[in-house]
């Protein structure tokens, strides 16, 4: 049985251009359902819960806790259920 991994990407945050890695609810390796909550992120006018798109197994997160992210980058990578 193949599993597929899927790619998340950084949605648009009310525009905002300059978006930091806040924290991460998830580790390398734990279940995450889908919606829950993946990463926290932080703009200058709001701080914002990115949801996981799918459920499945985190198999990478792609930033590190302040590191800058743009909207459309890769943040992490789930093996989907």
């Amino acid at each position: 049985m193949s599993v597929e991994v899927r790619e998340v990407v950084m949605p648009e945050l009310q525009g905002a251009e300059e978006i930091t890695v806040g924290a991460w609810s998830k580790k390398r390796g734990e279940p995450v359902a889908e919606g829950e909550t993946l990463m926290e992120a932080h703009t200058d006018k709001v701080n914002a819960e990115i949801p996981s798109p799918v459920a499945g197994i985190v198999e990478e997160l792609l930033l590190d806790v302040g590191d800058p992210v743009k909207p459309g980058q890769p943040i992490a990578r789930i093996s989907a259920k």
